[in-house]
């Protein structure tokens, strides 16, 4: 083997290290996440989040020689982009308050068969029949862990309160790559996203004024803090850089297939702090999503070839 070849093989082995963080990082959001969700009002905790990880993305870009002040017209993409984050990262700490991790984790894993479908709309992105397969592969085990407790709910798809408010949040996060993709231009991603997060924070400040002068912050538990801070830092900013380096490096179909990892994460997360397990379809809903990574892994190993 070249060494060009071996540099690339190394490249490709941690594009996916990368991408198995990325799954965790996101994982270990809903398990956070529905611990400290009562804490705070969702609006005014997403958007502390999004400050806190503004702040990461600024440091980095100045870091990285690639800060810019944008022009006043550009204000608007970064408004129609964060309207999009804000019902996502809102609507997922509603739903914690009355789901648990893993079905929150499950809703996830429609993102990609959403995104596929607001791909399609707004970048007219087709969909290849084996993406279509793995798409739905994803789906029915993400079906089989939200309703693995009743199969009755499930031919009924009635989905619970929790699971409804945080499928929209997942489809309106579906649109958020399309139209980044749409409505960059050449702006460094760490700017580009800085502003995108600070927007939606003020978007979100503005909503919840009234929580935001009636929260007793030092009332709050130092919990609560490291929570807020974790999710930032982890979750947030690092999950997108890991991201976007094994994006650069992979195929589309194996970035997408880290996806259905996150309720196998989500499960062995949930049980080692202490939740029951869950019954034996829902188990089974873990495999197949996992399945689902698979199959997408295998034909992001063919198109390579």
């Amino acid at each position: 083997m070249s060494d060009t070849a071996t540099a690339a093989s190394g490249e490709t082995g941690r594009a996916h290290l990368a991408m198995l963080g990325f799954a965790f990082l996101v994982s270990t959001s809903f398990p956070v996440g529905h611990a400290i969700t009562h804490a705070l009002d969702p609006a005014l905790l997403t958007a502390v989040r999004f400050l806190l990880a503004a702040a990461i993305f600024a440091a980095i870009a100045v870091w990285r020689g690639r800060w810019h002040w944008p022009p006043l017209v550009r204000l608007p993409v970064y408004l129609v982009i964060a309207v999009f984050l804000d019902v996502f990262f809102v609507t997922m700490f509603e739903a914690l308050r009355l789901t648990s991790a893993l079905n929150a984790g499950a809703v996830f894993t429609l993102l990609p068969a959403f995104t596929a479908l607001a791909g399609l709309a707004i970048l007219g992105q087709r969909i290849s029949r084996p993406q279509v397969v793995c798409l739905g592969v994803g789906a029915a085990g993400a079906l089989l862990v939200l309703f693995g407790d009743d199969l009755s709910r499930l031919l009924r798809l009635e989905f619970g309160p929790g699971e409804r408010i945080y499928l929209v949040g997942v489809a309106a996060y579906a649109f958020y790559a399309p139209l980044m993709r749409l409505l960059n231009r050449g702006e460094a991603l760490e700017t580009f996203n800085f502003w995108i997060l600070v927007t939606g924070a003020a978007l979100l400040l503005v909503h919840a004024r009234g929580p935001l002068v009636e929260t007793d912050w030092s009332d709050l538990s130092p919990g609560v803090f490291a929570g807020i801070v974790y999710l930032a830092v982890f979750p947030t900013a690092t999950s997108f850089f890991c991201a976007t380096y094994a994006s650069l490096r992979l195929p589309a179909g194996p970035v997408m297939a880290y996806t259905y990892l996150l309720p196998s994460f989500v499960l062995v997360e949930t049980l080692f702090l202490g939740a029951p397990a869950p019954g034996i379809w829902s188990l089974a809903g873990v495999g197949v999503t996992t399945v689902a990574t698979v199959l997408l892994q295998m034909r992001g190993s063919r198109a390579r070839v």
